[in-house]
């Protein structure tokens, strides 16, 4: 296979910051909708999307950086990255020409690519993961409860929904949680099947082991790396908040991870709008799920 000029993707990672890398590409046509079924790996979003002329399907993940192209074999100059459970591996990089959505073309957004080996077994042609070179280039609302989506060039939300302030840092979504009080920074990770998760090393880990009861627990989790076999403790928390938001009895994972994060699971019983135009995300809750 062909490699990508390495001086050229040596130019844009040493040249540029995470978010410059992440605004390369263009989408066409400039208005767009599309809606789509979706399924789910445990929790995690998974829907079809056509890449170099073929279907395959894909996990949405907006704590991914970059995208992620299962490869067998690695093409493009190589890199070093690294994920949630603090493994790091070699990848390769390249530029995906074009990545399509239903009618809407993603075109030369960048991405990594390596062998996704326990993914590719259990999601059938698995094609890899959309990160946020392709995330932040619409606007996305995830109907969770029915599992439908809408992608858009418009606003899709309306004064039904509150809105979660968002900041990125590292080209990645952070918000602020609330745990009896006192606030902490969390990534919001849709590529996380838990609620809420936890470092083991982490202050507020400490003190959530001596407050509440947790069990230990050992399952099977999926990462950069490929499969790991992990222990960690499992309990539930009354109440997080997210500004004047509540969201209540929240499974809580404290394991091995490189930081805090709520994944799609902490918003189960919502509509969730990922709003690129005001750079933040909304939520309203499902009606079959209101109290």
């Amino acid at each position: 296979m062909r490699k990508l000029n390495p001086l050229l993707f040596l130019l844009i990672l040493f040249s540029c910051s995470v978010t410059n890398y992440q605004k390369k590409g263009t989408v066409n046509p400039k208005n767009f909708n599309y809606e789509t079924a979706f399924t789910t790996l445990k929790t995690v979003i998974i829907f079809p999307a056509e890449i170099e002329g073929k279907s395959k399907n894909f996990y949405f993940d907006t704590g991914a950086q970059y995208s992620i192209i299962q490869r067998d074999t690695l093409i493009g100059s190589l890199v070093n990255v690294s994920g949630a459970s603090k493994r790091s591996i070699e990848a390769g990089s390249e530029i995906v020409k074009m990545f399509k959505i239903g009618d809407i073309e993603f075109t030369n957004t960048v991405a990594i690519n390596t062998d996704m080996v326990g993914l590719k077994e259990k999601i059938s042609n698995f094609g890899g993961l959309i990160g946020q070179p392709i995330i932040e280039k619409a606007n996305w609302l995830i109907d969770y409860p029915n599992k439908k989506l809408k992608i858009s060039s418009k606003n899709l939300a309306d004064d039904s929904f509150q809105t979660i302030k968002i900041k990125r840092k590292g080209g990645s979504p952070y918000t602020y949680i609330s745990i009896n009080g006192i606030e902490y920074k969390v990534v919001i990770d849709f590529g996380s099947s838990s609620e809420f998760s936890l470092p083991k090393e982490s202050k507020l880990a400490k003190q959530l082991l001596q407050q509440y009861t947790f069990e230990a627990n050992e399952r099977e989790r999926y990462t950069i790396g490929g499969r790991q076999i992990i222990k960690e403790k499992v309990g539930i928390l009354p109440m997080i908040k997210i500004g004047d938001i509540e969201f209540k009895n929240i499974q809580t994972k404290i394991n091995e991870q490189s930081q805090p994060r709520i994944g799609i699971g902490f918003f189960k019983d919502y509509t969730i709008y990922i709003d690129n135009i005001e750079n933040n995300y909304k939520i309203k809750k499902s009606a079959e799920q209101t109290d």
